[in-house]
């Protein structure tokens, strides 16, 4: 994922920030007892949002607690204890960044590739290892990514289609371990819509990028429009539908805590990057 869903701190109350950042260092220190330093590479505020959620939903919370933090030692800051669910975003993660390093290598520029070359034999070595975990995780994230560049490669330029698999592999990591029938098909829908809202948005991030580089993008091919403005704000139409669904369908959802991060996320910060991406101002991921 690429860092688009985020919360908005200016809405969001100090304890709930704790509560975020808590979640955030976390899966940070889950990441590398998991998988090592290279791993905590892969850390990102959507990976963060997959953990909250699942947190939300958990019938329990192990609470937080003080620890120091690798980084900066000199310095406690408040943790959250619950692994379980943790780590099971820190397996997603994981998987997800060995994907997204071949996606570069075929797609990126010559020093986003060079990198991607360099960092790739230790995202696949932590693979491997997530695969003898949950060896039907990888194949359903291969096989969506798979699909996806599949997709790119014959320059497909339906934009629904486009986003097709990153909706499909947010469906199938919304739902990891969800065994309630009703709450699955819930979480279906709310992975599948913020899926297509990642891709969509990415797409119209990369706008002015992919025009000065050929590289694939559907806002591109879908229409002879010229203007990168324009393009955006058509893009805006999508994008705001599909944020729509996913708040729709996260009312439907019991939420046990954490609403009011979660709110703020779907709420503001979604929003917030959008119309950041709109006036053509790149989005980068921040630590909190």
């Amino acid at each position: 994922m690429f860092g688009y869903v985020k919360v908005y701190q200016p809405e969001l109350k100090m304890g709930e920030f704790e509560h975020y950042r808590g979640v955030y260092c976390a899966l940070c220190r889950r990441l590398g007892k998991r998988y090592g330093l290279f791993a905590q590479w892969s850390l990102s505020y959507d990976f963060t949002f997959l953990a909250l959620l699942r947190l939300a939903l958990a019938d329990g919370c192990a609470g937080f607690q003080k620890k120091r933090c690798p980084y900066n030692p000199f310095k406690k800051r408040t943790c959250c204890c619950d692994t379980q669910q943790l780590d099971a975003a820190a397996d997603a993660a994981v998987l997800l960044t060995y994907h997204k390093l071949r996606d570069t290598i075929a797609d990126g520029g010559f020093f986003k590739r060079l990198g991607a070359r360099l960092l790739l034999p230790f995202a696949a070595n932590d693979r491997r290892r997530c695969r003898k975990r949950h060896p039907d995780w990888d194949e359903a994230v291969a096989a969506c990514m798979q699909k996806q560049a599949d997709l790119e490669r014959e320059r497909v330029a339906s934009v629904d289609a486009a986003a097709e698999p990153t909706a499909e592999l947010l469906s199938f990591l919304f739902t990891l371990d969800v065994s309630e029938e009703r709450q699955r098909r819930v979480l279906e829908r709310l992975g599948y819509c913020m899926g297509r809202w990642i891709y969509l948005i990415d797409a119209a991030d990369d706008l002015e990028k992919d025009r000065k580089s050929g590289n694939y993008n559907p806002f591109l091919l879908a229409t002879d429009e010229t203007d990168i403005a324009v393009l955006r704000e058509r893009a805006g139409a999508s994008l705001n539908g599909s944020l729509a669904e996913c708040k729709a369908a996260y009312e439907l959802l019991t939420i046990r805590r954490f609403d009011g991060i979660l709110r703020n996320v779907l709420d503001f910060g979604m929003a917030a990057v959008w119309e950041t991406v709109k006036k053509g101002e790149k989005n980068r991921e921040q630590s909190v």
